[in-house]
């Protein structure tokens, strides 16, 4: 039960402050367990942020699949993962742009290693969603699948911070379907 507890302190405290700026005794405070507990869970800040990060991963991927298994029309489908997504970006952005983007030094090599792995994982799952797209009833363009699996989930993230600096000119609503029009559409109707 302080295992759980504790994730969930240090998703805020990451989230919040981002992995450099947060501390252990702060994951711990606000976790309400005393640091020896902490510690005998976590042996530091980056296995504890390895944790974090798996669980996010493996949470949001594990969502993923169960809409796209669900007995719903495509779109639909396609709108639920969309919007699983924009969901972990928006609740957790400081922590997402570090996972995607300043997972570097700092870090132990080998938790590093491993938090590189799990993203190259993460991105290969989008991709074969993708290329099961591709192959069914032409679902989806004729794309690079890793290229567009990185590219959705870079578009997602831009848009979230984008969003949450303009928060008073769009709704969620708005922000849900700008993203399924830009990942499902693309930007241009046709340059032919």
């Amino acid at each position: 039960m302080s295992k759980d507890k504790i994730i969930q302190a240090a998703i805020e405290v990451f989230s919040e402050n981002g992995y450099h700026r947060a501390s252990m005794d702060e994951i711990a405070a606000r976790a309400q367990v005393a640091k020896g507990t902490l510690y005998y869970n976590f042996p530091g800040k980056s296995q504890l942020f390895k944790t974090v990060v798996k669980q996010g991963i493996e949470d949001i991927m594990q969502r993923t699949e169960a809409e796209l298994n669900s007995p719903l029309p495509m779109k639909e489908k396609i709108e639920r993962v969309i919007r699983d997504h924009l969901d972990l970006f928006l609740e957790s952005r400081h922590f997402s742009h570090i996972v995607f983007n300043e997972i570097s030094n700092g870090i132990e090599q080998d938790v590093l290693d491993e938090l590189k792995e799990l993203k190259r994982k993460y991105l290969s799952f989008l991709a074969s969603i993708i290329e099961e797209g591709q192959c069914e009833e032409n679902l989806c363009r004729a794309v690079d699948a890793n290229l567009a699996a990185a590219s959705i989930v870079g578009t997602l993230e831009s848009t979230c911070n984008y969003y949450l600096n303009h928060q008073d000119s769009y709704s969620r609503d708005d922000l849900e379907q700008f993203a399924f029009t830009m990942i499902t559409q693309g930007l241009f109707i046709s340059l032919e």
